[in-house]
Formats: structure tokens, C-alpha cells, sequence
């Protein structure tokens, strides 16, 4: 398969995503019919290892894949694209380690978490033992594995970041996902007790930074050479965008049609006209904006060039711009559902509320990251353990 096969493939989907999007909303995860969908059209695998099974395709990949499932349901394409976004990091993992995950089932699929309140990490002889709550875990009900988010504190500076490995096995799910936006991701929490992780199971952040990984040995690919936590995020970015996309075109469809109630027809009104050009405009600037960092990351790992802090700093910058401007987008042409766009169970009510959640994950805020970059160019000192 090579990009436009997996872009055809994502299209197809998107009938059938938006006939179950109220469903996926309502049952608050991906329904197993999507989750088979999604295997069948080995969308999971987009940038999986080539010798497990997968298709080590360019990072662009994830924002062209997203703006067509995320048009169609924009909790399946967050789903999606976060498990995807694993299976591209795992790539960057110790040969051996890999081998453990994949070895014996090619298939699998890993999530990740974030800790939670309460949540503890403390080194021991040859690893790490964790206890407590971790949670956001988007694609958690298809996981075979998760891998945690770790922060360990240090005696001066920020907190070293870590992610490591747990099998389903070693944690509890808690059904305690009940939101506003993207509910349908299912992103509940995991409880683990006193569970060990050994030391080949911790990745250490700053490994994943740009240039070579552990698993570069494994994976030459420059796709396993690009820094993770600044120009990885375009699952999140991606998602969002395409939710965007997915509402210019629902009102579009619907401005055609409808009258006023006094008969003038709505696809007449220059209002109508001007805010439709506007919203796709910024979806279009946002997508632009997005394929041109994933090409200039590309280029940088081909050449073995390792980011600046201050260059993956413009990287989360545009990332959040994007999902800005994906809201914007969205806002602009709320006003033209009218009365009807207050029902819970309006399609482009949906995308609203979904657009706004997208914007809500940490690394796509616009004040905190904007403020990041800002430092930076001002020669102020930035600290983020990820970074």
C-alpha cells in the first residue's frame, strides 16, 4: 500500500463514520465495528515498523489520513490517529523491546496515559515501579499495551520524562469518561498497583528527541529519526482540523438547500458566501502549515540534522495554531445552524464540541505553547523535559 491507498481507504470510511458518530458520541468509545474498519484498512499500521508487519509511511501521512476521518467522526479519528502515533514511536524503541510487542503478533496496538492525580513512580533495581491512576487513555478498550507517561522528579531543574511499557494485563480500566467533547474516544483512566516495569521497557524522552533511537538500529528510516514531543503532534493537530474540514462541509451541503423562514434562500446570501470562503481558508492554511513542518522535519532527519529547541518550539507553535485556527473556522459558521445548532444532537453541535475538546489537550494550547516559543526568541531560559 503507499499514501494514496491508505487516503482512499480513510475517504471511504467516512459515510459510514458519520452514520455512527451520534452512536460512538453516545456509547462514549469507538464502536468494535469502526475499530474493525480501521484494522481492515490497516490504518493502525501506517507507521509501524516494516519488518513487523507495518508501513513506515511519511509523518505527513497523519494529517492527510486525519482530515478525512476526522471530517467523518472526530472521536474515531482522535482514536485512531493517537493509537497510530504509538505504533510510530515504538519504532524508535530498543530492538528487543520491539520484538516483545510485536514479535509473536504483529497486530498489536498500544495506547498511552497520562498521570493521574495520586499516580507514583519510583526507581528500583533494574526498573521502575508504578501505582495509582494514569489516565486520557485514547484507544484504551483496543490496547494490548500502554505506554505510560512518566515524570520523575529530581532534586534541582524539571522533572526527566519517561514513557514506559505496560501489558493490559498489569492494569485495571476505569470507565470514568464523561465529557463534553470528542466523548466518544473512550479515553478512561487505568489503575495500577505496585505494578514493576523493567528498565528495557523505559524509554528515556530525551532519546526520542531527533537524530538517532534506540531503535534506529532496528528502523533506519528517518521516520524513526524525528523528534516525538515537537513535531509528533500532528495526531492531535490533524484530528482537529479535520473536524473543521467536516463542518464547512456540512454547512455547505446544508446552505444549498435551506430557505429562511420567509422562502430566501440561504446559498444567496453574500454573508453566507463570505463566511464559508473564510472557514475553508483557514483549514486550508491550517493543513498547509501542518505538511510543510512534517516536510521540513523530513528533510532535517534525511540530512541527519538534529532540531534546535528553539526550531521544535516553532514546530508545537504551528501545531497549536492549526487547532486555532480549526476553531475558528468552526465558530465562524456556528451562527448559520441557527436554532437548530443548540440541539445536543446536532451533527455540526458535535463537531463544536469536539473542535473545542481537541484544543484542550496540554500540548495544543495555544497560551501555553505561544508563550514557549516566545521565550525562546526573546533569549529567555525554557525548560520542558519533552522538549
Amino acid at each position: 500500500m503507499n499514501r494514496d491507498d491508505f487516503i482512499e481507504k480513510a475517504r471511504a470510511l467516512v459515510p459510514v463514520l458519520r452514520e455512527r458518530a451520534a452512536k460512538t458520541e453516545a456509547e462514549r468509545r469507538i464502536s468494535d465495528a469502526t475499530h474493525k474498519d480501521f484494522l481492515d484498512a490497516h490504518l493502525y499500521r501506517m507507521f509501524q515498523p516494516a519488518r513487523f508487519g507495518g508501513y513506515e509511511m511519511d509523518l505527513a501521512l497523519m494529517v492527510d489520513v486525519a482530515m478525512e476521518i476526522g471530517r467523518g467522526c472526530g472521536s474515531s479519528c482522535w482514536g485512531l490517529t493517537n493509537i497510530a502515533a504509538q505504533g510510530w514511536i515504538q519504532g524508535m524503541h530498543l530492538p528487543e523491546v520491539q520484538e516483545e510487542i510485536w514479535g509473536d503478533n504483529h497486530a498489536a496496538l498500544i495506547a498511552s496515559a497520562f498521570p493521574g492525580k495520586g499516580s507514583s513512580v519510583k526507581k528500583v533495581d533494574g526498573g521502575m515501579v508504578v501505582n495509582g491512576t494514569w489516565s486520557f487513555s485514547s484507544g484504551v478498550d483496543f490496547a494490548d499495551w500502554i505506554n505510560l507517561q512518566i515524570f520523575l522528579p529530581k532534586e534541582s531543574g524539571p522533572p526527566d520524562h519517561f514513557y514506559a511499557l505496560v501489558h493490559k494485563s498489569d492494569y485495571e480500566i476505569v470507565d470514568d469518561w464523561y465529557v463534553t467533547g470528542l466523548a466518544g474516544t473512550g479515553s478512561r483512566s487505568i489503575v495500577l498497583t505496585e505494578i514493576f516495569i523493567p528498565e528495557r521497557r523505559i524509554q528515556f524522552t530525551p532519546n526520542i528527541k531527533g537524530g538517532k533511537s534506540p531503535g534506529s538500529v532496528l528502523n533506519p528510516s528517518s521516520l524513526y529519526k524525528l523528534p516525538v514531543f515537537s513535531i509528533g503532534l500532528k495526531h492531535f493537530s490533524g484530528t482537529a482540523i479535520g473536524i473543521a474540514r467536516g463542518a464547512v462541509e456540512l454547512i455547505e451541503d446544508d446552505m444549498r438547500q435551506r430557505k429562511t423562514v420567509t422562502g430566501v434562500n440561504l446559498a444567496d446570501q453574500q454573508s453566507v458566501w463570505l463566511r464559508i470562503a473564510e472557514a475553508g481558508a483557514e483549514v486550508d492554511a491550517a493543513w498547509a502549515l501542518l505538511t510543510r513542518d512534517c516536510a521540513d522535519a523530513t528533510r532535517m532527519a534525511d540530512a541527519g540534522i538534529e532540531p534546535s529547541v528553539e526550531q521544535c518550539l516553532a514546530w508545537r507553535r504551528n501545531d497549536a495554531f492549526a487547532g486555532q485556527l480549526a476553531v475558528r473556522a468552526v465558530e465562524r459558521l456556528y451562527s448559520l445552524t441557527g436554532g437548530r445548532g443548540l440541539s445536543l444532537n446536532n451533527p455540526y453541535q458535535r463537531m463544536w464540541r469536539d473542535v473545542h475538546a481537541a484544543v484542550q489537550q496540554m500540548l495544543m494550547s495555544w497560551d501555553v505553547n505561544a508563550s514557549n516559543f516566545g521565550k525562546v526568541r526573546m533569549g529567555l531560559p525554557f525548560s520542558d523535559p519533552r522538549v
